[in-house]
This record gives C-alpha cells, sequence and structure tokens, in this order.
C-alpha cells in the first residue's frame, strides 16, 4: 500500500469550510479564523491554489473572506483592520524616494475625512508604499503588521525600503480600531477626496493634485494584490519584448506574440506569453514561452490582462501579436 499522509488539522479545517458553503451552513467566525491562521503561518499560497482550482462564485466567496481574515484583527480592546488608500503620484517624483507622511497628523485627516468616530483608534503607516514595494509582501508580513500598529511596539516599518513604482499610484497603510465593526466608507465624496489629499500633499510634495483618482479605503490585502498584478504583467511584458528584439530584424518582422489567459475562473488565474514564427508552421511550437505570471482578476474584465500586454508591446515597436483566453473545461 503506498504511503499518504493524512492532511493536517488547518487543512482539513480548510476543505470543510469549503464543502460546509458549497451546503449553505458554514460559520463565518470560524471561517475566519481557519483563515488568519493559515496566513499567520505563512500558507497562503495553499489557499491560492484552492482558490484557483473552485469555480467562479466559490473563489470570490474565499477571496473576500481571506481578504477580511488578512486585514482584520481581534482583542479585548474591540475589532481592528488595516486598510489601503491609493493616492496618486507625480510624474517626477524624485530620487531616493521621499514618500513620507506623519502619522499623528494623517490619523487626524483619516478620522476626519473618512468621518470616523471620535473614539475610534486610527494607526497610520508613515510609508507610503510603492506598488512594486507592496509586491514583495506577503499577506503573512501585512497580517503581522497590524498588531504591531495597534499595540504600539513596531520596532520596524512594513516595508524596510521602497522600490521605484511601475504605476504612478502609492498606498497609504493604516488600521482602525474600535469596540464595533470598523466603518469603511463605499465611496469618498467630493469634499472629502480634496481635503484628504490636500492634507497628505502638504506632508508629501510627490503626491499629484488629483482628487477625483482618489477611491474608498479597500483591505490591505486588495492592494497588495492589485500591487502583484501590476509588477507580474510589466515584468512579463518587460522579459517578452526583450526576448523579442533578440531576435534578427527579419525573423522580428514575423513573429508574433501571443499572449494567454487562462480563465479557469476568471478570479486567480495564470497569464503567460510565447513566441511563434509563422514560417516554421504550428507543429514546431512556439520560438520562447515565458514563465506563468497570476493575477488576481475578479473586479476586472477577463480582457485586462491583455491589454495591459498589448500596449506595453505597441509602446515598444511591437505590431504583431494576438490575446488568446484560454478555457478550461474543469477547474
Amino acid at each position: 500500500m503506498q504511503n499518504w499522509n493524512r492532511p493536517d488539522p488547518l487543512t482539513r479545517d480548510l476543505i470543510h469550510l469549503i464543502n460546509a458553503r458549497r451546503h449553505d451552513h458554514w460559520d463565518v467566525d470560524a471561517a475566519l479564523d481557519t483563515l488568519a491562521e493559515l496566513v499567520e503561518q505563512g500558507r497562503e499560497d495553499e489557499i491560492l491554489t484552492v482558490l484557483a482550482a473552485l469555480d467562479e462564485d466559490m473563489a470570490e466567496w474565499l477571496f473576500d473572506l481571506l481578504a477580511e481574515a488578512a486585514s482584520t484583527t481581534t482583542g479585548d480592546e474591540g475589532a481592528g483592520a488595516l486598510l489601503t488608500l491609493a493616492l496618486p503620484l507625480q510624474a517626477n517624483f524624485g530620487q531616493p524616494l521621499r514618500l513620507t507622511v506623519d502619522p499623528v497628523e494623517t490619523a487626524g485627516l483619516l478620522r476626519r475625512y473618512l468621518r470616523l468616530p471620535e473614539g475610534s483608534q486610527v494607526v497610520v503607516e508613515p510609508k507610503l508604499l510603492t506598488d512594486t514595494t507592496l509586491e514583495r509582501l506577503t499577506l503573512q508580513g501585512v497580517h503581522a503588521h497590524v498588531g504591531s500598529l495597534f499595540d504600539g511596539t513596531r520596532s520596524r516599518p512594513l516595508a524596510a525600503r521602497l522600490h521605484v513604482p511601475v504605476e504612478h499610484t502609492v498606498y497609504l497603510v493604516f488600521g482602525v480600531r474600535e469596540e464595533d465593526e470598523p466603518p469603511v466608507p463605499q465611496e469618498l465624496g467630493a469634499e472629502e477626496q480634496e481635503g484628504l489629499l490636500r492634507g497628505l500633499r502638504a506632508q508629501c510634495e510627490d503626491l499629484a493634485a488629483a482628487p477625483h483618482l482618489l477611491e474608498a479605503p479597500v483591505y490591505a490585502a486588495y492592494a497588495l494584490f492589485d500591487a502583484k498584478n501590476s509588477g507580474g504583467l510589466q515584468r512579463l511584458a518587460d522579459e517578452t519584448i526583450a526576448v523579442w528584439r533578440e531576435l534578427e530584424p527579419e525573423a522580428r518582422g514575423r513573429v508574433m506574440v501571443h499572449l494567454h489567459t487562462q480563465c479557469g475562473n476568471g478570479v486567480y488565474m495564470p497569464v503567460w506569453t510565447d513566441l511563434l514564427d509563422p514560417a516554421g508552421g504550428e507543429e514546431t511550437g512556439p520560438l520562447w514561452t515565458s514563465p506563468d505570471v497570476w493575477v488576481f482578476t475578479a473586479d476586472l474584465p477577463i480582457e485586462w490582462p491583455g491589454e495591459v500586454l498589448t500596449n506595453r508591446l505597441l509602446a515598444e515597436g511591437c505590431t504583431r501579436f494576438e490575446n488568446h483566453i484560454v478555457e478550461t473545461s474543469e477547474n
């Protein structure tokens, strides 16, 4: 008989959680506890592997739950959530990056313009994090950082250093704690957008004057995966363009770039590229195939990764490409 190992208790809890959800008798608190413990143990990749195998409805449900579990802490002082606010960055920001704000002053701005109750505790990460900086973090790291933000024992910032962004967006990371569920606005009005950005720009000149680009805060987990999306897709474009440019001019003129998106559930899926020379015929296969980049697209069109890559290819002078959305029969 072949040797095999039983799943550990947390894995079994995750399996039971998914089965209970399918039969509509799952418990929210138990689900959050299970996912939070998996995140704290650095096992988020296990959850994402499961997420990629689920159907769209189940995958969206699990990721929403994961985002909440990774962004929420509980304790004697009430519930708290780690949130992010995306801010527009100037096109001509300086080097080295000086993206910092005053945590006390910024906490006051957030309390005022997000209309938080006076009794709520607001703590702010002083560094404005770039997408490529966030991309290097894990949910475990963000989750662990929540406690240090609230208990005042933080010995080091969330990120040791900032990395140059690939898009002109930075993230303000902050936590809100109070006795009941922390109120997060569903949208920001024009007055709130203008006042919040004006106060932040007074502290950080590298922010752009574009209040209409401010959206309501989201869980830190969502910002982290948005950052991984943008960083991963831009590097995929860089690698594809670099390989294409190394071809002989004659081959470069006829080679087709295929952009592949495998929509198993349309939520968490791989994207990759390959270079195909029509002169060799399809039977010879591609000249080169990239590694997979996994993207989270639950709130984005299925065509979005292809559009990002297409725009980069066009900007670099490559005009022979096709987008392929690869359907999978089973998840």
